[in-house]
């Protein structure tokens, strides 16, 4: 049906490859939440003002909710997930941010390859602490120190991150797969895996609140990263501004919030018919 997309008639909960089951940590998933950090607070502060002088002067016909009760929606949203698909020893750090902690967890990781750890670990490391997702309430998956970072106030957020945690655990050389994941349009297959995944989910589920809500986010990405895979294999794209790539992403991503509410639209309309008599 048109308004489908990726979604799949069928579930599967946990992950597919079952002779890795055995592999996995058994331990259960630790939420962490942050504590004070003034300098990252500020730049969160600073960050958010826009949008507070936005609302200010545009306010919502509805009120506002406590970001507080949605931030615990999402991060229960995507420990139900996790849960839910048999996924465990998972860190989940709310509004934290801990570089030595982070350190530690990429060194204890016995799941991802030496190399790997110490190579493009050190690199997500490095940007974990210069461009910190508390600072901008931007949400994450580090599959090198296993954490589901969770710091924005949307639900839909923190599932499609956390579904990064099911296609991590379902591969037998995960540090290999982060990599190959670096390659042109590779990163295009995981995302619609992932985003296939958590909709099914949701829809499984019967939460039309939480699909309602995917649906713009997982085509924005998608559209995203189409165009901006496609970009990367346009010779001679180096030679032309730096700010090319990033605009046409934006402009795929738009696109996709577009077409993703268009969908959206059209599913409620199913949702809300009234059933025969």
């Amino acid at each position: 049906m048109p308004f489908s997309g990726c979604i799949q008639k069928n579930y599967r909960f946990g992950i597919a490859n079952q002779d890795l089951v055995f592999k996995l940590p058994r331990t259960p998933n630790l939420i962490t939440t942050g504590g004070n950090h003034p300098r990252i607070d500020s730049i969160e502060r600073t960050f958010q003002y826009p949008g507070k002088v936005f609302r200010a002067w545009f306010p919502a016909s509805t009120p506002e909710e406590n970001p507080e009760s949605l931030r615990l929606l999402a991060v229960q949203t995507a420990t139900d997930y996790l849960d839910d698909n048999g996924l465990m020893g998972v860190n989940v750090d709310v509004r934290e941010y801990n570089p030595r902690e982070q350190w530690s967890r990429l060194k204890s990781n016995t799941r991802i390859a030496p190399f790997w750890k110490y190579t493009g670990g050190t690199l997500y490391h490095v940007g974990y602490c210069i461009l910190p997702g508390r600072a901008f309430g931007m949400d994450s998956y580090n599959g090198f120190t296993d954490t589901l970072s969770i710091n924005s106030t949307s639900p839909a957020s923190s599932i499609l991150h956390a579904g990064y945690v099911k296609k991590l655990y379902d591969q037998r050389y995960p540090g290999t797969y982060i990599a190959a994941n670096w390659l042109p349009i590779v990163p295009l297959f995981r995302d619609s895996s992932v985003s296939s995944d958590v909709l099914t989910y949701a829809r499984i589920e019967g939460n039309w609140p939480l699909e309602k809500d995917l649906l713009p986010q997982t085509y924005a990405q998608l559209g995203g990263d189409t165009v901006s895979q496609a970009t990367s294999l346009i010779p001679g794209v180096a030679v032309l501004p730096f700010y090319f790539r990033p605009a046409l992403r934006i402009a795929g991503s738009a696109v996709g919030v577009a077409t993703g509410n268009l969908v959206a639209k059209q599913r409620e309309k199913q949702v809300t018919q009234p059933i025969p008599r």
